[in-house]
């Protein structure tokens, strides 16, 4: 999928690589972060609540992390998210809902995941623009 916001963020300033990152270390991610990458990131929940409140953040990538429901919680709240990975993830219908919570969220991909028909259903009827992989 070529127009991926993920790819084209790479290339912005606001494109922040925190894969090298522990727990302990999230809180060193700029406020101002428009791409957040995670992906393979050694880090859970208690990481994820270290994180400053990201109000510009467009794109988070969390595949293959050790985080669950409760972290997002904590990214339901980032209103500008747009885009979300979160592929071989532990999370559960109830987690996947809270997604619906995202105003402006327009791709998700959740390959390798539990996430029932219905709850995607009902992200996706509340979030009618939303395209998928999963």
């Amino acid at each position: 999928m070529s127009d991926v916001l993920v790819f084209k963020l790479k290339k912005e300033d606001g494109y922040f690589d925190a894969t090298q990152l522990e727990d302990n270390e999230l809180s060193k991610v700029p406020s101002n972060v428009v791409s957040l990458s995670l992906e393979n990131a050694p880090i859970t929940d208690k990481g994820i609540s270290n994180l400053p409140f990201l109000s510009n953040v467009r794109c988070i990538d969390l595949d293959s992390t050790f985080i669950t429901d409760k972290s997002l919680e904590i990214i339901s709240q980032f209103k500008n998210l747009e885009e979300l990975w979160i592929e071989d993830f532990n999370i559960t219908d109830s987690g996947f809902k809270l997604l619906a919570l995202l105003p402006n969220l327009k791709y998700i991909s959740f390959l390798d995941t539990e996430i029932s028909d219905d709850a995607y259903d009902y992200v996706k009827d509340k979030l009618p623009n939303l395209k998928s992989e999963g």
